[in-house]
């Protein structure tokens, strides 16, 4: 099965993921009303959970529209909603609603979850720059600037991995 195949067979199932958003969505707004400093030692997994369960989805949904977007340019206007824009919806609410009521900090896993949309982000960024520019010839700075930008470029990455492997 192929990342195409998935996607197809998503887009054939439109309800089932909109049935999963909302019952994360409702979850959500039920776990953030009734989370106190007192019970919040009893409910951090199951918010871990729902955190998780959103960001998954969200973070393969905004891979997959980015590199259609940016790297194959597919029409934007032609792709299905509830596949490839529903579960970044979803996950921003998520996370919003959460962060309000909750702190991202307190909930278990969050800093290597934040720390691996990063360098997903950092991946795609280069992997993008890469594509674009033609890189053995034409660099509009010279050496040096080079060297900074890679120099700036290492040590983001370095911290974002310090951070996921922690």
């Amino acid at each position: 099965m192929t990342v195409k195949d998935l996607l197809n067979m998503l887009s054939d199932n439109q309800y089932i993921i909109l049935g999963y958003f909302l019952m994360l969505l409702i979850s959500t707004i039920i776990l953030a009303a009734i989370v106190k400093k007192t019970n919040f030692s009893y409910l951090k997994y199951v918010a871990s959970i729902l955190v998780y369960g959103a960001c998954i989805p969200g973070i393969f949904a905004t891979m997959v529209t980015c590199y259609l977007f940016f790297i194959a340019k597919a029409d934007l206007l032609h792709l299905n909603v509830t596949v490839y824009f529903l579960p970044i919806v979803f996950m921003v609410i998520i996370l919003l609603i959460m962060n309000r009521r909750i702190g991202m900090k307190s909930i278990p896993g969050f800093g290597r979850l934040s720390a691996l949309m990063l360098i997903i982000g950092l991946s795609f960024l280069i992997l993008f720059i890469i594509q674009r520019t033609y890189f053995g010839v034409v660099f509009m700075g010279g050496f040096v600037q080079l060297l900074v930008a890679f120099a700036i470029l290492f040590f983001i990455l370095k911290y974002a991995w310090s951070k996921l492997v922690r």
